[in-house]
């Protein structure tokens, strides 16, 4: 079961680091688990803020009989994530493309995906997830982000949400979906939580393009395509996405 090898650090620089130098010797569905991170990050490496009082962990996958595609794991964390806080806390997430956690439009979650090869082949799939539960903010992320605790007005218990979150994704994903015929059932749920619909005017920041304003006009299980306003298609693995 996800979380029964938990490894508990004080402090650590990443929890995905760490995975990645030890993913060999640890038994899939390892769970680590840090208080405090002081060099987390996100997608193309931006910093996450990770101080006590927040959820950072990492679980590694390297089943034998299993898929290996990092975004399958990361539509999965998402999937639970948005579950939990609906349904135990009574508040109203989204899942905002492609992989952050939103409440009252301000981001509560970030998931990140990674892969580490083998001899060219997918070695383990690596899920960073980070939630800011207990913790204060800084103050230039506090207009954009948000913790539980200034929702539901109260501290959280931070293994018994660990526990809880890696309990739904074993039983209620995991065990379910994760089989060659079934798999694909995660990313039509991941698309009917999404925060930008087929048709949607967005604006999308991307390394490679830039800044692009377009409609979009299809999403698929690893890609966003939008017509630009020149009427041109693109296709985005990844990006900051508003929806306008």
């Amino acid at each position: 079961m996800i979380g029964d090898n938990l490894i508990l650090l004080d402090k650590v620089d990443s929890t995905n680091n760490y995975i990645k130098k030890h993913w060999n010797e640890l038994p899939s569905e390892t769970v680590v688990w840090a208080l405090e991170q002081t060099e987390g990050y996100g997608r193309k490496n931006s910093r996450w803020y990770s101080p006590l009082g927040g959820l950072w962990f990492s679980v590694l996958f390297k089943p034998r009989k299993r898929p290996l595609i990092p975004y399958y794991y990361l539509r999965m964390y998402s999937l639970v994530i948005y579950n939990v806080l609906k349904k135990k806390y009574k508040l109203n997430p989204v899942i905002k493309w492609p992989n952050d956690i939103l409440i009252n439009s301000k981001k509560v979650c970030g998931i990140l995906g990674e892969s580490v090869y083998n001899g060219g082949s997918p070695g383990c799939v690596i899920v960073g997830v980070g939630i800011n539960v207990n913790n204060e903010l800084p103050e230039e992320v506090s207009n954009s982000s948000i913790a539980l605790k200034d929702l539901v007005g109260k501290e959280i218990a931070l293994r018994k949400l660990l526990n809880e979150l890696n309990h739904v994704a074993y039983h209620s994903y995991y065990l379910k979906y994760f089989k060659p015929k079934a798999i694909s059932a995660i990313t039509k749920l991941w698309l009917n939580h999404l925060n930008v619909k087929i048709g949607d005017r967005v604006q999308v920041s991307t390394e490679n393009d830039g800044t692009l304003y377009g409609k979009v006009n299809d999403i698929q299980s690893d890609y966003l395509e939008i017509i630009d306003d020149n009427g041109e298609i693109k296709k985005l693995n990844s990006g900051e996405l508003i929806v306008l």
